[in-house]
């Protein structure tokens, strides 16, 4: 999958997701009985759709990352990213939900809503790697690449949560003036729509800031999924036919199960061959220990060619 596509397919399962979530949010909002409380109908309707909101947009964005960067023939990791951000998601509804209905219940300003989109595109964003994060806490490997896109992750979520906020609050204000006299909540095209505006959004925000905040990446030229581009997000990144590889190059077998590794040292990327009969070839010239790279190199792994790009310009 190119970038352009990974962001593109990003904004429009965001998109969905927002749809689904506030469907499904306001559906069930209101068949649980809400008590004569007057403070509980509003935390426990601004909850459950929000929750929603974060469940799927967390679940469809972590999908959609989980493959862009680890492919479906690591299906048990694929698994465990989706399952771990979608709770996380589904936390960062609830809690974004509930300040912004508690906030409402003493205001009455519908703007205080910006604070909950705001909160959801942050854990959101944050669920996304938070898997990555913790195992690499836990191996103490790769820590660096990981905060890296966490980072990057969270501030395009938590962007896209308040330009998506500020979306839905204005559909919500020309709402209310199209339909004066009418409860905002009965609303379903200024509310629908304005849901779709925040999951499209963060969808658009977190796949923006990872390809642009990105260092370095690699384009598949021949071999396995030719065109497709990867994210370079780790201090140590494998090349190789196994599935546990960061580049997979399946169904190539001049390629050894680890061939080769790409290094983040000194501030710049090398490529070191692991011993392989084959070899591994930088502009057809052989890798003999670690060799530096540099944006626009052609790395020769069996049958399959492979062009290194970074944003870093370099000389030599």
């Amino acid at each position: 999958m190119s970038f352009r596509f990974f962001v593109w397919y990003c904004t429009v399962g965001g998109a969905w997701a927002g749809f689904f979530g506030w469907l499904l949010g306001r559906l069930l909002a209101q068949t649980i009985p809400t008590g004569n409380d007057k403070i509980f109908p509003v935390i426990q309707h601004s909850s459950i759709v929000a929750l929603f909101l974060g469940l799927s947009v967390a679940l469809a964005l972590s999908y959609l990352d989980a493959v862009f960067n680890v492919t479906l023939q690591q299906l048990g990791t694929v698994i465990v990213r989706v399952f771990v951000a979608t709770l996380v998601g589904i936390f960062g509804g609830l809690l974004g939900g509930f300040i912004g209905g508690a906030i409402y219940h003493w205001t009455q300003w519908d703007s205080v809503f910006l604070l909950s989109w705001i909160i959801v595109g942050f854990l959101v964003g944050t669920s996304i790697s938070f898997f990555q994060v913790f195992m690499s806490l836990v191996s103490q490997k790769d820590v660096s690449g990981s905060l890296n896109k966490f980072i990057k992750c969270v501030v395009g979520g938590t962007i896209g949560g308040l330009l998506g906020g500020i979306i839905a609050l204005v559909l919500l204000k020309i709402g209310n003036v199209l339909f004066e006299g009418r409860d905002h909540n009965a609303l379903w095209s200024p509310t629908g729509i304005g849901f779709v505006a925040i999951g499209a959004c963060i969808g658009l925000l977190v796949g923006l800031a990872q390809v642009m905040l990105t260092e370095a990446w690699i384009k598949v030229e021949a071999g396995f999924r030719p065109g497709r581009e990867m994210l370079i997000q780790k201090d140590k990144t494998t090349i190789g036919r196994a599935e546990g590889s960061d580049i997979g190059l399946y169904g190539d077998m001049e390629v050894e199960k680890t061939h080769a590794n790409i290094i983040l040292d000194g501030g710049r990327y090398w490529i070191e061959d692991l011993g392989t009969p084959g070899g591994t070839y930088v502009n057809d010239k052989k890798v003999e220990g670690k060799t530096p790279l540099k944006a626009g190199d052609v790395i020769r792994v069996g049958k399959s060619l492979l062009v290194f790009n970074e944003r870093v310009k370099r000389k030599d």
